[in-house]
Parts: structure tokens; C-alpha cells; sequence
């Protein structure tokens, strides 16, 4: 398989802050008709404008509908949404995807992943989280993670990264308290998917997603494990079996499309998920107190 050098990231920045690649390529491919547009605008000949707005918003729209899917199915594929995802990469999954079903795709996606997210690009990956603020008080921890992982240790990189993430949210979020999976749902809900369209092309709601099904996914001990990188069944030694190459880029990938994210958090965002945290203590409170009173009416 050849190596892809196009990212999805990019993918999502023409029209509007983030539109994706493939709109891009897509519009290179309408250019002939654009460039006819032009000289049609020129000449103000509107009516004979139309057919090549209509050309070219069928392109857009199928273009966009990709990278809508795209978002999906990489989740329920098990991999976390990555911006550097090449183009032929994207329209790849989806088409087959969408002619030969979930399993198809299931049965190539790790390698196709390991092929891309080879040990030159998880390094390079890595080197830019030197300069990411809410990396650099934790960049020795990082730096040992990603050398286990190209080193095949996944055992080792596994647990060390998946503290990290909740790290990294937390002092984004300037938490200064208990920290357990409630706040990380609330504080990922309002950095993630609280503004979001239904038609949002920024990934964050597949990354949402992503943690909340496999990350924040139910375990308790003596019970099929749900995610095979569920964090409370590793964590608390519950699966065994978790070190594997597919899981380690998994969290490498994660780490690395969140830190993008939570870096230079806007304050709103903050005081958003903080408010949301008073009015959900206020309406416990009003429940208790409820609760409370109907226990003294019944016994007195």
C-alpha cells in the first residue's frame, strides 16, 4: 500500500473553519466548470450560471456526506477520529463500508492504520507535543509512551497514556477537586458537541463519542469487558489481554486529536461546563430535599 501524505485535518478548512480535503479535491475537479463560470460572470449572463452552481453544489454535498459518514464509521470501527487522516483513506472506508458492510472493513482496518501510523509519523506526531502547552509538565511521561509503543512494549504504553488523557482535561479545565467519569462526561460535552450542528464537519462529536463508548465504557470485574480500551477495565486490571498495537495507536491517536483541542480552551467553554456542574448539584440538592420531606410525611 503506498503511503498517504494527505490529511483529513485539512480536509475541513475550505468552506467555513473547517472543510475537508476531499471538498477540496472535488473542487479541483470542477474547476473546468468554474473556470467557465468565471467567464460567464464576466459576461452577466446570470441565467446561464445556474447549471454550474448546480454542478457544483452536487459536489460539495457529496463530498460533505462523505466526511459525514467517515465520522461514524470510524467509531463504530473501534478507532478514534484523527485529523491527519488521508483522503483516499476516507473514501476508501466508506465505500466499502457502505457496499460490503461493517465486518469487510473490520478485517483490513488495523492494518491499514498500522500501514499510515507507521513509527516515522507516530514520532513526528509526538515531537509537536513538546511545544503543546498541557504537554510539557507531562512530556517525559509522553516521551516514555511513545518509545514503548515503537519499541512493540504496548503492555507499558497502554496504562501510561490513559492517564494522561484525564491529565490533560483536567488541567485544561483548571479542575482542582475529586475528578472522576462525570465531570470528564460534562467537561467533554461542552468542549466537544454542546455547539455542534447536525451537519458539523469538525470531527469533535465523532471524538466525543469515541471516549465516552470505548474510553468511559461500563466494566465490572467478572463481566464481558465492553471496550478493549476501556479505561476503568485496564486501569483496574480487570482485562489482561489489552496489549496490543491496534489499542497503543488507538490512545496515541486520542491523545493527540484532544490536546489539539483542549489547547487555548475558550473561557466560555470553561464556564459553560462549570455552570452546568452548579445546576446539577442544585437540582440533586431540590431532589433530596423532596425525597427528604415525602419520608417525614409517610412516617412522621
Amino acid at each position: 500500500m503506498n503511503k498517504f501524505n494527505i490529511g483529513i485535518a485539512r480536509q475541513f478548512s475550505l468552506l467555513g473553519e473547517q472543510m475537508s480535503e476531499s471538498i477540496r479535491k472535488t473542487w479541483e475537479a470542477a474547476r473546468p466548470s468554474l473556470t467557465q463560470l468565471k467567464a460567464r460572470i464576466v459576461e452577466y449572463d446570470f441565467p446561464s450560471l445556474l447549471p454550474y452552481f448546480k454542478e457544483l453544489g452536487e459536489i460539495l454535498k457529496k463530498a460533505e456526506d462523505i466526511a459525514l459518514r467517515y465520522k461514524s464509521i470510524i467509531v463504530e470501527l473501534g478507532y478514534p477520529p484523527h485529523r491527519d487522516v488521508p483522503v483516499e483513506f476516507v473514501r476508501h472506508i466508506v465505500h466499502d463500508y457502505e457496499q460490503y458492510g461493517k465486518e469487510y472493513v473490520a478485517e483490513y482496518i488495523d492494518e491499514l492504520m498500522f500501514t499510515y501510523y507507521d513509527e516515522q509519523v507516530i514520532s513526528e506526531m509526538s515531537l509537536k507535543w513538546e511545544n503543546e502547552n498541557l504537554a510539557k509538565s507531562r512530556i517525559h511521561i509522553l516521551r516514555n509512551a511513545i518509545k514503548c509503543h515503537n519499541q512493540m512494549m504496548y503492555d507499558a504504553s497502554i496504562p501510561t497514556l490513559l492517564p494522561q488523557l484525564e491529565g490533560v482535561i483536567a488541567e485544561a479545565f483548571d479542575h482542582n477537586e475529586k475528578f472522576n467519569g462525570y465531570h470528564m462526561k460534562v467537561y467533554l460535552k461542552n468542549l466537544l458537541i454542546k455547539n455542534l450542528s447536525d451537519n458539523d464537519l469538525s470531527l469533535t462529536d465523532a471524538l466525543y463519542n469515541f471516549y465516552i463508548q470505548h474510553i468511559l465504557a461500563n466494566f465490572e470485574h467478572g463481566k464481558e469487558i465492553g471496550s478493549d480500551v476501556s479505561r476503568n477495565a485496564i486501569l483496574h486490571g480487570g482485562d489482561k489481554n489489552y496489549g496490543k498495537q491496534s489499542n497503543s495507536l488507538k490512545l496515541i491517536l486520542l491523545f493527540d486529536f484532544l490536546i489539539t483541542v483542549l489547547n487555548n480552551i475558550p473561557e466560555e467553554v470553561i464556564q459553560s461546563a462549570r455552570a452546568e456542574f452548579e445546576e446539577n448539584k442544585l437540582k440533586k440538592e431540590e431532589k433530596e430535599r423532596l425525597n427528604y420531606e415525602r419520608l417525614k410525611k409517610k412516617f412522621g
